[in-house]
């Protein structure tokens, strides 16, 4: 393909030659270009026209043997008795050049020997054209050479013609060879021929022959991009395409290609095999530049090599043109060259103050420290690795950190990054490196700052002693600290103030430069934690949410931002926006789980256990909870233990679940109790205990709960209602004043407007009135709160309390109605104590069921009392929708929705839904009718 004119060429020599005129030819072009394929043609074509060829080819193995391509030549001879006489003469005519060493002899023919191997040649062109065909011309051995060059000063009128292949960089051949074949092709009769690599149409039309078909532009473009046109690679890739079935538009470099690569490095000699090599090792540090220093070449000599190497299509804008070209060259490497290689390139790399990471490949990769500067390098290539996700090389890293410690200050430093790289995948693991260092904590052998980064794994592991410990030094030597570590202590103590807050004793930023604070106070941990704590205090504010979403859509997923992210989803869960919360949440374990963190994904998993508590989903609540057990051993979570637990005994008790011994904690951590984490427990422990009847027992945590929560500056509803369980406790045990203080004190702590927080708290009021009328007004009061939440359950243990406060006052149909609609929550949520409750009080099945009431007179639903929007409002209001789900009908927004609730009833004359329900039971039909009127 695309080789007429030089065939043509060399026909013409041929003709030539038969008429007494012999030349020389010189086909040049790079490596795999087609040359080789070209002569063989050549030569088979001039054979079938009768003339004798003889056939020698240069190697790099055998440059450097005294006659090699003169012995393939003659070994050739037609006759036996010419062949023996050559190699007589090439045995015994020799002689060493004046000069030569014994280290690199350099010999050449006598005349009379070179004048005999002539005359046989002269004696067959006789009866035949005789044409050498010699190929890898760069190769030959300089003996050689020289018997060439002196039949070249003989072709003149002889019927004997030379047609020879070279590479276009004769710095492979080396200065002595290139000067005899300048003069080889100095030659009257001289002709100079390229073998250049395919065009995109050559290869075009080759691709158009194998398939059948004529390829697309772009599939072209992409055979040409991955061979640069050479003939020798397209076929190896034509042989990788036809095992692997794949369309000539999606051509895919496998073993063949990579082979056929290999060939050609090796064909081009020393040099293209060192900057294959070199490019392959560089490749890892994206350090190409360094080439020339890599092969100890000159950058001009350098930028000659790699463009041959781009002309043969070995390489394409000095790199290589497929990643299994890379490892391929990397297999074939022995490890202590390869080892070498990558030393050479990190020293290299550091003489030149280069990043790092980029050196820290080099060392890992020649498992080598020894360097007085590895240690560093090590440690900072661990922390650009674990940024990137890639902890295998984090861990790399660390363990040849670990060989260059020479003492307990290094050793801290490694193993509190291997506490980081693990944490996100297994923080049982991560404390057992640190365990082995906290003799020199207790010692006092650990830098201020290593002092800083071990404060958040204690606490993890609830060791409040060290914690502790550690920040009385570290108040103690303020001044001593570096802006960094004092930024992160900032930081870190505002986070205690909402996750461990007895253990803060001063104020967050007491002595605290100003500059220290407004960078603390810009990291996201602080803002984060100041938001939650803010919550957990006093309650959420109209900048807590903005805010909580501005964290979360702002804040990069790492191990340090990881507690920003956590805070921020609970601040929105207990500002009572559990649907935003779930939003979040949602899009974080989906990140967590592409990272491939469980840890991370196992303590957003069990946050989520707590959104779906908070709207009523207590199976997804179990779901979620089970989950993230799963994704993490127990002996793994440390004081989180207690929110995990803690979702799965609120959940579990409210769909009647059977107790089970892996719910309860029989050991834990120090302090855990003075957590947040533990906090929760104490609450869901107590919880589950009233529910069993153990009403002693329920009441003791309930209260230890409370306790827990007002010395913590904590004790708010909206994070933990522990009130309206102890409530239900103490009226069980006849403690109705005690009760009824605590309900009261609930209904006064802040946050308590809240919409969920407001109807738990007033359904704890509720049942310490001893008035039935009384007890009814609150309930309908907690009703319309809990409508305008997601949380369904407490909406169903408000109504059933309603139905008893209505049945009490004979008002038997709303008493039937309020059970009807709790019997129907219970069942899409799978209540069983709601259910079990109705049971017993009558109010399930057909006993829950309201007779078809007639249409209320007093409402004229063809007059003007109701618009039509506010009709479409009340009639999916009577049906039990939400605020939320009435607005998403509706495509409205959720303050229209409340603006048309509001005036409907003033206009029916109704105090809220409760009693538009009530008001409008059994008009479902009149209210559809009145609907499809105003539509």
């Amino acid at each position: 393909m695309e080789r007429r004119s030089q065939l043509s060429a060399l026909d013409r020599l041929v003709r030539d030659c038969r008429e007494g005129r012999g030349g020389v030819a010189l086909v040049s072009g790079p490596v795999a270009g087609g040359r080789t394929e070209l002569l063989k043609t050549f030569a088979e074509k001039a054979a079938a026209q009768g003339a004798l060829v003889l056939e020698a080819c240069g190697t790099a193995r055998e440059s450097e043997l005294p006659f090699g391509v003169l012995h393939q030549l003659f070994s050739t001879l037609p006759v036996p008795a010419g062949r023996r006489r050559a190699r007589e003469l090439l045995g015994d005519g020799a002689c060493r050049l004046p000069g030569s060493s014994a280290a690199g002899p350099s010999e050449y023919l006598r005349n009379e020997a070179n004048e005999e191997l002539w005359a046989s040649l002269a004696e067959l062109a006789g009866r035949a054209p005789v044409v050498l065909v010699i190929d890898d011309l760069h190769f030959v051995d300089l003996a050689s050479l020289q018997s060439l060059l002196y039949f070249g000063s003989r072709l003149r009128s002889a019927r004997v013609s030379i047609v020879a292949a070279q590479l276009d960089c004769p710095l492979s051949a080396g200065q002595p060879r290139a000067v005899l074949v300048t003069e080889l092709l100095r030659h009257p009769r001289f002709t100079a021929l390229r073998a250049d690599p395919l065009s995109r149409n050559g290869i075009r039309a080759i691709l158009a022959g194998r398939h059948g078909a004529e390829a697309d532009g772009r599939a072209v473009q992409s055979w040409h991009r991955l061979t640069g046109g050479s003939p020798f690679l397209l076929k190896a890739l034509l042989e990788d395409q036809a095992v692997a079935a794949e369309r000539v538009e999606d051509p895919l470099p496998g073993k063949e290609f990579a082979t056929a690569t290999l060939a050609c490095l090796h064909r081009g000699g020393r040099r293209f095999l060192r900057i294959a090599r070199s490019l392959a090792i560089l490749a890892e540090s994206e350090s190409a530049d360094l080439l020339p220093w890599t092969i100890e070449e000159d950058e001009d000599t350098t930028s000659r090599l790699v463009g041959a190497m781009e002309d043969a299509g070995l390489l394409d804008s000095g790199g290589f043109r497929h990643p299994v070209v890379r490892d391929a060259v990397l297999a074939e490497l022995p490890p202590e060259d390869r080892a070498g290689l990558h030393r050479r390139a990190a020293r290299l790399l550091h003489d030149r103050a280069a990043d790092p990471p980029r050196i820290g490949v080099h060392l890992v990769a020649a498992r080598h420290s020894a360097e007085p500067w590895a240690l560093d390098v090590l440690l900072a290539t661990a922390e650009d690795a674990l940024r990137r996700d890639d902890l295998e090389l984090t861990g790399r890293c660390l363990r040849l950190a670990e060989a260059a410690c020479e003492d307990d200050e290094q050793r801290m430093a490694v193993v509190l990054l291997k506490v980081r790289a693990e944490f996100r995948l297994n923080p049982a693991i991560a404390w057992r490196h640190l365990e082995t260092r906290l003799t020199a904590l207790r010692e006092d052998k650990v830098r201020l700052d290593q002092m800083v980064a071990l404060l958040r794994p204690l606490l993890w592991r609830g060791r409040q002693d060290e914690a502790a410990l550690i920040l009385d030094r570290l108040t103690r030597a303020a001044g001593e600290l570096d802006e960094r570590s004092a930024t992160e202590l900032y930081v870190i103590r505002e986070w205690l103030g909402s996750a461990h807050p007895r253990l803060i004793t001063a104020a967050p930023d007491a002595g605290v430069p100003g500059g220290v604070r407004s960078m603390a106070v810009a990291d996201p941990l602080t803002q984060a934690a100041a938001v939650l704590g803010g919550v957990l205090r006093s309650g959420p504010d109209e900048s807590t949410v903005p805010t909580a979403e501005w964290l979360l859509k702002t804040t990069v997923l790492d191990e340090g931002t990881l507690c920003a992210i956590q805070s921020a989803v609970l601040a929105l869960i207990y500002a009572d926006r559990a649907d935003l919360a779930e939003q979040w949440c949602d899009h974080w374990l989906r990140e967590t789980a592409e990272r491939q963190a469980p840890a991370w994904q196992a303590l957003l998993t069990s946050a989520r256990a707590e959104i779906a508590i908070r709207q009523g989903e207590m199976r997804s609540a179990r779901r979620y909870g089970r989950a993230a057990l799963s994704l993490m051993p127990r002996s793994a979570w440390g004081v989180a233990i207690g929110s995990v637990m803690a979702n799965l005994l609120i959940s579990n008790t409210a769909v009647g679940a059977p107790e089970t011994a892996d719910l309860t904690l029989t050991e834990v951590p120090d302090g855990f109790f003075e957590t947040r984490s533990g906090v929760y427990y104490l609450y869901a422990r107590g919880r589950r205990q009233v529910a069993a009847g153990r009403l002693h027992a329920g009441l003791d945590d309930l209260l230890a709960c409370g306790r827990s929560m007002q010395d913590c500056g904590i004790d708010l509803p909206t994070f933990v209602p522990w009130r309206s369980d102890a409530v239900e406790a103490l009226l069980r045990l006849g403690h109705r004043r005690q009760a009824r203080n605590l309900a009261a004190e609930q209904l006064a702590r802040p946050a308590v407007l809240q919409p969920r927080t407001q109807g738990i708290s007033l359904r704890t009021l509720a049942a310490t009135e001893d008035d039935p009328a009384e007890r009814e007004r609150t309930l309908l009061r907690a009703v319309d709160a809990l409508e305008n939440c997601a949380d369904r359950v407490q909406l169903a243990y408000t109504l059933v309390d309603l139905s008893d406060a209505q049945e009490s006052l004979g008002a038997t149909r709303r008493a039937g109605l309020s059970a009807q609609r709790a019997a129907r929550l219970a069942e899409e949520r799978q209540l069983e104590p709601v259910l079990h409750r109705l049971a017993r009080t009558g109010m399930t099945g057909a006993a829950a069921m309201v007779p078809q009431a007639r249409e209320p007179e007093t409402v004229a639903w063809d007059g003007d009392v109701l618009s039509a929007a506010e009709r479409r409002v009340v009639m999916l209001a009577v049906s039990g929708r939400t605020n939320r789900e009435i607005a998403r009908e509706l495509y409205i927004t959720v303050s229209t929705v409340e603006q048309h609730l509001t005036r409907a009833y003033r206009k029916l004359n109704v105090s809220g839904r409760s009693d538009l329900a009530a008001r409008f039971a059994g008009a479902g039909s009149g209210l559809v009718r009145a609907m499809n009127r105003g539509a």
